[in-house]
Formats: structure tokens, sequence, C-alpha cells
């Protein structure tokens, strides 16, 4: 399964909570911060940002903390999901959440100009 998301703003992506059925619910998720356009025929193509084998708490709603340096500026987020927890081919997700903060940018319009003197 392959999900994309896109954010208006940029941001600082901490953690994420993949939540799911214990014996269908999603173990390998590869993360990859700001490749749009991505899909099955092109997921190997590029390393991914994090990789996260996900635990039994996991699944059941237990947040993932991610490589904080890896996600400070997030764009778009691709989300690979390689397997599931028992192996078999149906893998179902009840709950995807992205947990961060707004990069804080300047405002332009609110500076002021210096009068020489």
């Amino acid at each position: 399964m392959v999900v994309g998301v896109s954010a208006s703003q940029v941001i600082k992506l901490h953690s994420i909570v993949v939540k799911g059925p214990v014996e269908e619910g999603p173990k390998t998720v590869k993360l990859y911060s700001n490749k749009e356009h991505m899909g099955f025929s092109n997921v190997n193509d590029f390393p991914p940002s994090d990789t996260a084998v996900l635990s039994e708490d996991n699944i059941k709603g237990k947040p993932l903390v991610l490589k904080y340096v890896k996600f400070q500026n997030v764009r778009s987020l691709t989300i690979f999901i390689e397997d599931n927890q028992s192996g078999s081919d149906i893998t179902k997700v009840q709950k995807i959440g992205l947990y961060g903060s707004t990069v804080e940018t300047t405002d332009m319009k609110g500076l002021k100009k210096i009068e020489d003197h």
C-alpha cells in the first residue's frame, strides 16, 4: 500500500501512528519525505527517509517516534506499507495519524523599513 500526503505548510514531523488489527495490521513501514508522485513502480528507486518495524503496541495506537533530523522540513510524505504482522496477502489499516508542528517562517509583510539617517 502506498499513501501520499501533501501539506499546505512546511511541518516538522515528530511521530506517526499506523493502527490496524493485530494479525493483519502493518508491520514494515517506509517513509519518504518530500518525494512526490511515488507509487508501486518506483518506491524501490529511492532510499526511504526512515524505515520502521511496527510492534503490536504500535498497531494498537502507540505513536512511533521518528528520526527528528530527517523530518524537519516536510512538504509531502509518502508512506509505503511493505508487509503485515502475519505475512498474509491482506493488510488492513484503520488509522494513520501524523504528529508535528508547523515551521515558523518570517512574515515579510510584518517587517518595517529602517529609515536612513
